[in-house]
């Protein structure tokens, strides 16, 4: 095995009748400035010799790991890169399968790297500096990535590589307390962190092919967790050298998850950078538009692109793609993408072909019923933008009404209304919300049936006057849209606890029975509601599983809630213009 992977040796020869260019394929082990190997996969033309590379850096698994079969269905719809005789690479970071080295969890970015100190930045750097010393190139270098691989690819644009032209983080992870998976302003999202953590969140002691096993049972279905504190839940996967030791070890925004930011102490960045994201993205909504909007203040010069539809997580790889739960949008969105976005992005910048894209390029969601929208295809309906929000597009404020409920978090409100799934269902971004209107512990407001159609473009700006008997709570928001057939479609929600009301690096417990102030912003929306539709807005105090339940009693770390902790508490959102829900319209 070592000696397979110590040579640089030409595995295959496949000739692809469906593309222009037969290609090769070998493995080979990169060495880094600090003497560790990556484990790389490099597929190049046999008849393109000055091509661009592609590079694609992961921590998941790219088994086969000896198969010398060159099977082209793994690049899905990337196989548009082939068509066009790219050089395409496949690279396992660090500390990841075969590449060896320590493997960090959103390692952090060294602005000022001494001696052989190495980030993701100086791998990539290392590894385009043997890529273009060993492969018949042009010398222009993309890189691109969804979500994890989303963050490399960030990473590669922060390297300053002089060959690298143009990077496409696509849903990158950015902040994993702020947003994306682990955390929302702090609330840590149970079932995606542990379905995801318990083996991914797990040390790696060795270079191996195969991943590591769970620690517990990915099984987040509310039998498995209702009626359980949060200390008995994690007990499973808390194993010495775990991310999940940082998790609980770090429930604030200290300086170890400010320097995981991804956008952490950024500078000038070189690339063109086009960034990509789902609207109904319930990974990593909030990195998307996050690292867009910071390269955007921190890099002014840096040539940026936008590029948001109403996909789930990395659905615009997905051919097939049309609908979450009751909610349609159209074929057709993933085809588009990459032939008329995405490949024209590297084509202008890896080949001098064709013309600069649009800042922003997006596709709102609109009409969403199934019997309007089924084999639609939604071509026309993308717009093309200089800015965003898009220019003249201003505030409105929905004023929301008073309101009392007993919020219990032993009977939270669910996140779906499915709750028999072993798994987080990516399909409740955009469900239907009856279930939770009935509930008496969920506040909704409902305005008129719209006359006319009514453009929601942009961030989501809340505010909270609220009273209380508890010491803490969570408080989620969600807009909804609801259809003249009955469905309430979800179009976002979130959640912000509020023991971060002043700060997330420092928390707070609620005075029982005093007025107190909860803001947030939520991620961008894009979304149209035609004449006829409803505006709706829901307030609630839980969203479990999806959400840890606060057991509404301060402590100071609430990874440590037994079950005293957890308590019924009464809670009123005040009215009469206190309370309030700001949207950008177009």
């Amino acid at each position: 095995m070592k000696k397979f992977l110590t040579t640089i040796a030409l595995l295959m020869v496949a000739h692809l009748s469906a593309f222009s260019y037969s290609y090769t394929k070998r493995h080979v082990l990169i060495p880094m400035r600090d003497g560790v190997r990556l484990y790389t996969e490099i597929y190049e033309p046999v008849d393109h010799p000055v091509a661009p590379i592609l590079i694609m850096r992961t921590p998941y698994s790219l088994a086969p790991y000896n198969d010398d079969t060159f099977n082209k269905a793994i690049f899905g719809l990337d196989s548009v890169y082939l068509n066009h005789g790219y050089i395409l690479v496949r690279q396992n970071v660090r500390g990841r399968y075969l590449s060896e080295g320590h493997f960090e969890q959103s390692r952090p970015f060294i602005s000022h790297k001494k001696g052989k100190q190495t980030d993701e930045a100086s791998d990539t750097w290392d590894t385009v500096d043997w890529l273009l010393a060993h492969c018949h190139t042009n010398g222009n270098v993309g890189v691109k990535g969804t979500s994890y691989p989303g963050f490399y690819a960030f990473m590669a644009a922060r390297s300053g590589h002089p060959a690298i032209k143009a990077t496409s983080p696509q849903a990158p992870v950015n902040d994993w307390f702020t947003g994306d998976d682990i955390h929302h302003n702090g609330a840590l999202m149970l079932m995606d962190s542990y379905s995801f953590g318990s083996s991914f969140f797990r040390l790696r002691p060795y270079s191996s092919a195969k991943g590591m096993p769970q620690l517990a049972p990915v099984d987040t279905t509310v039998d498995v967790f209702y009626h359980r504190p949060i200390s008995e839940i994690l007990k499973p996967v808390l194993e010495k050298g775990s991310f999940w030791q940082d998790i609980v070890g770090h429930p604030n925004y200290d300086d170890y998850w400010q320097t995981h930011c991804s956008t952490h102490d950024m500078k000038s960045i070189k690339p063109a950078v086009m960034i990509v994201g789902g609207l109904y993205d319930a990974e990593d909504n909030y990195g998307t538009w996050n690292t867009w909007r910071q390269i955007r203040q921190q890099s002014p010069k840096t040539p940026l692109y936008l590029v948001e539809a109403p996909w789930y997580h990395h659905a615009w790889g997905n051919s097939n793609y049309q609908h979450l739960d009751g909610t349609w949008f159209g074929a057709g969105t993933a085809a588009y993408f990459i032939n008329q976005i995405e490949y024209p992005f590297f084509a202008y910048y890896l080949e001098g072909k064709g013309q600069k894209p649009a800042p922003v390029t997006l596709l709102p969601s609109a009409e969403t019923s199934e019997k309007i929208m089924k084999n639609r295809n939604v071509e026309k309906q993308w717009l093309h933008l200089d800015c965003w929000p898009p220019k003249e597009s201003q505030f409105i404020r929905l004023k929301l009404g008073g309101g009392t409920v007993i919020s219990d978090p032993r009977d939270p409100v669910p996140y779906y209304s499915n709750l028999k799934i072993r798994h987080r269902d990516r399909s409740y971004m955009a469900a239907d919300q009856r279930f939770a209107t009935k509930r008496s512990d969920v506040l909704t407001y409902r305005c008129e049936a719209l006359k006319d159609t009514l453009r929601l473009m942009g961030p989501i700006r809340v505010h909270l006057e609220l009273n209380t008997t508890a010491t803490d709570l969570d408080a989620v928001v969600k807009i909804i849209d609801i259809r003249p057939d009955g469905y309430e479609m979800l179009v976002r929600g979130d959640v912000m606890p509020a023991r971060f009301r002043h700060s997330l690096t420092t928390p707070e417990p609620v005075l029982p029975g005093k007025d107190f102030t909860l803001s947030f912003t939520m991620p961008d929306i894009a979304h149209i509601l035609l004449p006829g539709h409803r505006l709706m807005i829901q307030v609630q105090y839980s969203c479990y599983p999806l959400v840890t339940v606060n057991p509404q009693t301060f402590l100071t770390n609430p990874y440590t809630a037994t079950n005293e902790d957890y308590r019924k508490a009464q809670v009123t959102l005040l009215g009469n213009g206190k309370s309030w829900v700001n949207l950008s319209v177009w």
